[in-house]
């Protein structure tokens, strides 16, 4: 699975000094394992919009479009 970020999400994770952290959670989903990232569908589910965990705090939220995820936002899950 391909995963691509907007730029507001690359700044928000340079912000932050969590871009060492989201860049193995991308590896994890590229290799295809989706349990170490905890990779889940948000409701409701008609929105084909998914998330994974970064860290304990933070998760992001994306949409999935075929084979790729999009990343649009970094939620402070706190």
């Amino acid at each position: 699975m391909n995963v691509v970020e907007k730029n507001s999400v690359i700044a928000y994770l340079k912000k932050r000094n969590i871009v060492s952290p989201y860049l193995k959670a991308k590896k994890q989903l590229v290799q295809g394992n989706f349990k170490a990232v905890n990779l889940k569908k948000r409701q409701p589910y008609s929105e084909n919009l998914w998330y994974f965990r970064i860290t304990g705090k933070y998760r992001a939220i994306a949409e999935r479009v075929g084979n790729k995820l999009y990343v649009f936002h970094i939620s402070d899950h706190q």
